[in-house]
């Protein structure tokens, strides 16, 4: 009985978020209606607002559930217990398959996220900021451990690696020559050689051997 009462709503909230993805990406947010949300779903207007109060609360929910997915990506690469520059070239790895596999998404949380008001802003606010400072911590570990330059900016490499990830959304195409884990293995030898001391071969070593 359980599952008859909330399992259609639950897949029924999934379809309107994947509707509202679909409609807010191809128009704006400021264009689209939940009209188009509605269409797009096959149900009323009015029958939209059994799952969702507002079309600003219909797009907070899209951003939470990136964010929900970004955090789960965190501590899984947390979990495997990386030394800071592993850690950050898989780190990197990761996030731009996920872009990959999200582009509207994706999209949508950089593009949209200014129509947010209110407390709703000032959370996604919040998160965006711990997001940076995540990868941050991550660089300055690197940077403590002697793997960058003396002299490296931590807080400015950090907003340029992000920003070269970020850039996966605008140009990444399913059909383009290269296959998605490799752009992402690339582009992750990329955020890496940007901020880390590229590794001297032991030339003692080599000569014993």
């Amino acid at each position: 009985m359980t599952n008859s009462v909330h399992g259609p709503r639950r897949n029924r909230d999934e379809e309107i978020l994947a509707a509202a993805i679909q409609v807010f990406s191809q128009k704006g947010y400021a264009a689209a209606s939940l009209q188009d949300v509605a269409d797009a779903v096959g149900l009323l207007k009015g029958s939209l607002y059994h799952y969702i109060s507002s079309k600003e609360s219909l797009l907070y929910r899209i951003f939470q559930e990136s964010h929900v997915e970004g955090a789960a990506l965190m501590a899984a690469v947390d979990e495997m217990g990386l030394a800071p520059d592993a850690k950050l070239r898989e780190f990197a790895r990761r996030l731009t398959l996920f872009y990959e596999q999200n582009r509207e998404r994706a999209s949508l949380y950089f593009g949209e996220w200014r129509h947010l008001t209110g407390e709703d802003l000032q959370t996604v606010m919040k998160q965006r900021r711990e997001f940076e400072l995540y990868v941050r911590t991550i660089v300055s570990e690197a940077h403590e451990r002697g793997l960058t330059d003396p002299d490296l900016d931590v807080k400015l490499a950090t907003r340029y690696i992000l920003t070269g990830i970020n850039g996966v959304i605008l140009w990444y195409h399913p059909d383009g020559a290269l296959p998605a884990e490799d752009i992402a293995e690339r582009i992750a030898e990329l955020a890496c050689s940007s901020v880390l001391r590229r590794k001297r071969p032991n030339l003692r070593n080599a000569a014993s051997g």
